[in-house]
C-alpha cells in the first residue's frame, strides 16, 4: 500500500461517529417528507376522488419493499457511501462509480432546487417590491447550513432535528385540528375517469429520498443496528402521516381538487388565517429541512468518490478539529449557489426520480447477489421470505422506469457520459481502485 492510499484511509478514519438513533430518524424523516406533501393532496383528489385515500397506504407498501432492501444491505456496512458503496463492493468499481457520480450530481441539483424553492416560497411573505430579497435568503440559507456542517456532523444533525420537529408539529396540528371539521359529504365519489395508476406513480415520488439516509453511515454510532430500524420507523411514520393528511384535507376542504396549495387552503378554510400561517410556516420548515438534510449528505458523496481516487484526493481531506470533509462541503456550497441563484437548471429536477431508481436497482440486486455469494456474511437484519421482496422491489423499479420521460433518460445518459473520463483517469493513476479494506 502506497503513501497516498494510507493517507486516504487515515482521512476516512477521521470521520466522527456522532449521529445517534434520534438523529438518524430525523434525517430519514427529512429525506422523505419535503415540499411534495404540501402540494400533492389536491392533485390526487382531482385524479381519483375518494380513491386517493388508498393511494398513500398502497405506495407505502410498494416503496417499503425497496426500503427493506436498503435495510438489509445497510445492516452489513459501517462506512460512508450508501448505494455507491454497496454497488462498488458487489459489482465492482465501474458500476459503483456510475452510481456515486449520479448520486453526487443529483444531490447538488436537488439542493439547488429546494434552496430556490425556499426562496420562491418566501416571496409569498415578502412585499412585491422587495422580492429580490429571496436571492439573499437563498444565499444565507445555503452558506448558513454549510457553515453549520463544516463545524461538525453533530451541529448539522441538530439543524435537521430542528426542522424535523418544526414540520412535524405543523402537520400534526393540521391533522388533529382538522379531524373536528371533517365532513363525509366532502369526499365525493371515485372518479371513473381518473387514473389510479397515474395517481400512484405521482404519490410514489413523495417517498423518494430515503436512500440518502444511509450515505453518512460512517458517522453513525451503530449503523448496522440503526439503519434497518430507522428505515422501518420512518416508513411507518410517513405512511401514516401522509394518509391522515390526505383524509383531513379531503374531508375539510370541498374545493381541494382545484387547489395548487391544498394544505394551506384547507387549513385557512377550517382554522382561518391562523391555519394558513401555520401551514405556510410548516412548508418553509419542510423545505428548510430538506435543505439541511442534503447539506449534510451531499458532500459525503463527493468525499467518498475522492477517497476512492476518482476525484482529486484533496476533496477527501478531513478537518482536524471538526472531523468533517470541509473541502467537499466548500465545493458543494459553491456549485449549489451557482445553480440556485441562476435557476436555469430547474427542468433537471425531474431527473431526481430516475436518479433514485438508479440507486434502488443496484441495491436490490446487491441483496440478491450477496445472499448467493456470501450467505455467511454477518447481517443486522435479513428480509424474510427469501428472494420474494427483493424481486418485487425490482419489478416496482421497472414499473417506475416505464413512467420516466425519454428526455430525462437522455439527459441522465449524457451526464453519465460526461463522468467517464473521471473514471478512466482514476483507473490509470490508482494502483488499487478500492482503498477500503474488504470486510470479512
Amino acid at each position: 500500500m502506497d503513501m497516498r492510499e494510507k493517507s486516504v484511509m487515515k482521512e476516512h478514519r477521521g470521520l466522527a461517529r456522532e449521529l445517534n438513533f434520534f438523529d438518524v430518524v430525523c434525517m430519514g424523516f427529512n429525506c422523505v417528507v419535503g415540499a411534495g406533501i404540501f402540494l400533492l393532496a389536491g392533485q390526487l383528489d382531482s385524479l381519483v376522488g375518494i380513491g386517493a385515500l388508498l393511494v398513500f397506504p398502497l405506495c407505502g407498501l410498494l416503496c417499503f419493499a425497496v426500503a427493506l432492501c436498503f435495510a438489509e444491505i445497510g445492516s452489513m456496512y459501517d462506512k460512508t457511501g450508501g448505494a455507491y458503496l454497496y454497488t462498488k463492493d458487489v459489482f465492482g468499481p465501474f458500476a459503483g462509480f456510475l452510481v456515486g457520480w449520479i448520486m453526487w450530481l443529483a444531490s447538488i441539483i436537488g439542493w439547488a432546487s429546494v434552496a430556490s424553492g425556499f426562496g420562491l416560497y418566501c416571496n409569498y411573505f415578502l412585499p412585491k417590491d422587495q422580492q429580490w430579497l429571496s436571492k439573499v435568503i437563498i444565499t444565507a440559507l445555503v452558506i448558513g447550513l454549510s457553515i453549520t456542517n463544516y463545524c461538525g456532523v453533530k451541529p448539522g444533525a441538530r439543524s435537521i432535528n430542528f426542522f424535523s420537529i418544526g414540520k412535524f408539529t405543523a402537520l400534526f396540528i393540521f391533522i388533529v385540528a382538522g379531524m373536528f371539521f371533517v365532513k363525509r359529504e366532502n369526499f365525493g365519489q371515485l372518479h371513473s375517469s381518473g387514473s389510479f395508476s397515474m395517481a400512484t406513480t405521482l404519490a410514489l415520488y413523495a417517498y423518494t429520498g430515503f436512500e440518502f439516509l444511509v450515505v453518512p453511515a460512517g458517522e453513525m454510532k451503530n449503523p448496522q443496528k440503526h439503519i434497518p430500524r430507522v428505515i422501518m420507523v420512518v416508513f411507518m411514520m410517513v405512511t401514516a402521516l401522509y394518509a391522515l393528511i390526505q383524509y383531513v384535507a379531503m374531508g375539510t376542504y370541498p374545493d381541494l381538487a382545484g387547489s395548487d396549495k391544498p394544505l394551506a387552503d384547507a387549513a385557512f378554510y377550517f382554522l382561518g388565517p391562523a391555519g394558513g400561517i401555520i401551514i405556510g410556516i410548516g412548508a418553509l420548515l419542510s423545505i428548510g429541512g430538506v435543505n439541511a438534510g442534503i447539506a449534510l449528505t451531499s458532500p459525503r458523496s463527493l468525499y467518498v468518490l475522492s477517497a476512492d481516487g476518482f476525484f482529486p484526493p484533496v476533496f477527501a481531506k478531513i478537518h482536524p478539529k471538526y472531523h468533517t470533509p470541509y473541502l467537499a462541503i466548500a465545493v458543494n456550497t459553491v456549485l449549489t449557489l451557482l445553480l440556485g441563484l441562476t435557476g436555469s437548471f430547474r427542468y433537471l429536477i425531474a431527473a431526481s426520480v430516475l436518479v433514485s431508481i438508479l440507486q434502488y436497482v443496484p441495491t436490490c440486486l446487491a441483496v440478491i447477489a450477496l445472499r448467493r455469494k456470501r450467505p455467511d456474511r454477518k447481517r443486522g437484519y435479513k428480509i424474510p421470505g427469501g428472494y420474494g421482496i427483493p424481486v418485487l422491489a425490482l419489478i416496482i423499479c421497472g414499473w417506475l422506469l416505464c413512467h420516466v420521460e425519454l428526455k430525462i433518460i437522455g439527459a441522465t445518459a449524457l451526464a453519465i457520459a460526461v463522468s467517464l473520463p473521471f473514471y478512466f483517469r482514476g483507473r490509470f493513476f490508482r494502483k488499487n481502485p478500492c482503498p477500503y479494506k474488504k470486510q470479512p
